[in-house]
């Protein structure tokens, strides 16, 4: 708030608390506060509510210190400026406070926005991970059956190379029998014939 604004209020206030000092008072238009004891001391009032003192009178206590004060014009206008500051306090504190507010809450919504991105990402990432897995049971099974194909062809190779050789042993023995006279020459084809 500008000064002039600040100076414009405390001028129209001081006017307005003229205005009401000048209206008529009566004798029973008395300030304020607690009343005097009847047995004490008589209190006497001004015009403008003030209590007026007399040569003997003395002040004494809290109530005699505070009466001329709450009646008085500055005492009002301090009063009155002291609000209007500390209403000018609360509205800067409110605005830092708002300010505050929205920034928070732009980061919030930023946050939300990047965890709900985050959560996509980790969802296709969770899915591609059960698609690799997946596949990789199924190429550990094919590996597997291929393996008990291979070593089932193994097999049937190594009886097929243990029958042929029987039979090529059970015919090598055929002919060695029809050829009695020449010992030497059936045992060296005999023999020839079991190095393959």
């Amino acid at each position: 708030m500008s000064k002039k604004i600040h100076t414009l209020r405390s001028a129209t206030l001081a006017l307005v608390l003229g205005a009401c000092s000048f209206s008529d008072r009566t004798k029973t238009d008395l300030p304020t506060g607690p009343v005097p004891d009847a047995g004490g001391p008589q209190v006497l009032y001004a015009r403008d509510g003030s209590v007026v003192q007399g040569a003997g009178a003395t002040r004494n206590g809290p109530a005699a210190e505070r009466l001329p004060q709450e009646g008085s014009r500055t005492f009002m206008l301090e009063l009155y400026q002291k609000a209007i500051d500390e209403k000018e306090a609360l509205a800067l504190e409110i605005r830092n406070l708002e300010a505050t507010l929205a920034k928070s809450r732009s980061e919030l919504a930023a946050a939300l926005k990047e965890k709900d991105e985050l959560q996509k990402k980790h969802e296709a990432l969770e899915a591609e991970r059960v698609r690799l897995q997946d596949e990789s049971f199924e190429l550990s099974g094919r590996l597997v059956t291929a393996q008990i194909r291979r070593l089932e062809a193994e097999k049937i190779l190594l009886e097929s190379k243990i029958e042929w050789q029987r039979l090529e042993e059970k015919s090598a023995g055929e002919k060695q029998k029809p050829a009695p006279e020449h010992d030497e020459a059936p045992s060296k084809t005999g023999a020839e014939s079991r190095k393959p």
